[in-house]
């Protein structure tokens, strides 16, 4: 293909996604919890000036790897506080990721295909959800997929293999062990290929050697600062308690992702699993091995996952694109030359269903506790509040500040003359005589203790 076509494909991919992908991520409100959490986390960055101890509502915090909030933090310098700068490191990933699967299909197959797979992930419902949110799982997909196009090039120049090292900190900065993917699909790959020599190469060490001690920096310094903290919560909670068991209550079978990928996959998920399983036929009945590296990553990635007793409908982002790529190379085969004109009008015809009916635009997810945060610092000034038994990141976000969250009726009873957040139920508990109602929304209500 002429370079100078290639050139205007990426143009166009890249105004289209970027106007799916950022346009109205400034309106609405964050989500309640991780979304909010998050963007708390970097206020707490760019408040600080500490960029190494990550903090939520002024205590410890280790739960994540910094490179996401670090990103929020550098955008709220630029943008200000607010859900834009929140959401903006996850959808510019999420632009890179259709990028990145429109040359990884064209490595892989033909332009048409790679057209038809980038279309499909742009309009696939789960993508832009999570390309649209301020959480960690858009921007991990990206560089998964960019760790594994770069090995891709690497296969025939081996300069490329350096950069796969880099690629793949950048991912444990985001995701912590789930990064671990990366290696386990490429390793999976070369055996089932019979390519291990490639593991021999020197190019690929020297970038694992190069990048390592950024990520080794970061461990370290925080290991030192929290100690058992910080090993409990990022290691032994996430690696451990994670896997081993259903955290919050987010449980589901070994065959849950199943259901949610034609569901939240959407339109294009249960055609993904479809064309999947004529992937693997083919490789088994006909020795046809061009799908080979997409059916290790979609496997492995989904053995992984569903073995994993906590189960969260994002952890399987990083699957979409390969699926896309399949779906590119099926609908190839099918539409032959008409496959660009199929792939555009399906696509424009799924956002506009998307637009209506999930209402990919609309980003209000908790308008309460952006409501209650603009009655609340009208009502107060700049006075303390504190939360009683709210652990609503939404509202500690947009209250601008980090309140303290008490759950002791005791302990909240020794204040006196202070405002407290509580939601109804709590309500009920307090003696009436001792404090004062100052206004309410649907969820919460804002009281004066006397």
């Amino acid at each position: 293909m002429e370079r100078a076509q290639k050139v205007k494909d990426l143009g166009i991919l890249f105004l289209l996604s970027a106007v799916i992908l950022i346009w109205n991520n400034w309106s609405g409100s964050l989500t309640s919890w991780d979304e909010a959490l998050y963007a708390q986390v970097s206020r707490g960055i760019f408040k600080s000036g500490n960029w190494i101890d990550l903090t939520w509502g002024g205590s410890q915090w280790a739960d994540k790897p910094p490179l996401y909030f670090w990103m929020t933090a550098i955008f709220y310098k630029i943008f200000g506080i607010n859900e834009f700068s929140a959401r903006l490191f996850s959808s510019l990933c999420g632009v890179g990721t259709v990028i990145v699967v429109y040359l990884l299909a064209l490595k892989l197959y033909s332009r048409q295909a790679a057209i038809s797979a980038a279309l499909v992930l742009l309009s696939t419902w789960h993508f832009i959800w999570a390309s649209k949110v301020g959480m960690l799982d858009g921007a991990f997909t990206f560089f998964v997929i960019l760790s594994l196009y770069l090995f891709k090039l690497g296969e025939e120049r081996a300069r490329y293999l350096f950069f796969c090292g880099p690629a793949f900190v950048l991912a444990f900065m985001i995701k912590g062990i789930g990064a671990l993917l990366i290696p386990g699909i490429i390793f999976v790959y070369l055996l089932a290929a019979s390519k291990l020599k490639i593991l021999k190469t020197p190019a690929l060490w020297w970038g694992i050697v190069v990048s390592l001690p950024v990520l080794i920096w970061w461990h370290w310094l925080v290991i030192a600062h929290y100690g058992k903290f910080f090993v409990d919560n990022y290691f032994l909670k996430h690696l451990l308690r994670r896997t081993g068991g259903a955290m919050e209550g987010h449980q589901g079978g070994f065959f849950t992702y199943f259901g949610v990928i034609p569901n939240k996959g959407r339109p294009w998920g249960a055609i993904g699993l479809l064309v999947l399983f004529i992937a693997l036929a083919r490789l088994f009945w006909k020795k046809e091995k061009s799908n080979l590296l997409l059916l290790v990553w979609i496997f492995l990635a989904l053995l992984i996952f569903s073995a994993a007793k906590t189960k969260l409908h994002w952890y399987i982002l990083p699957l979409y694109p390969a699926l896309a790529i399949l779906i590119g190379w099926g609908m190839e085969k099918m539409f032959k030359k008409r496959t660009i004109i199929v792939a555009v009008v399906l696509f424009a015809t799924f956002i506009a269903y998307l637009s209506v009916d999930r209402k990919i635009f609309k980003l209000d997810y908790s308008p309460q506790g952006k409501e209650l945060a603009v009655l609340v610092n009208n009502a107060v000034g700049g006075k303390e509040v504190i939360l009683y038994n709210v652990g609503d990141p939404g509202v500690q976000f947009y209250l601008g500040k980090n309140s303290r969250n008490i759950t002791g009726l005791d302990e909240l009873l020794n204040y006196k003359n202070v405002f407290v957040i509580l939601t109804q139920e709590h309500l009920a508990g307090l003696p009436q005589d001792k404090i004062q109602q100052v206004c309410r929304t649907k969820d919460f209500i804002l009281i004066k203790i006397k």
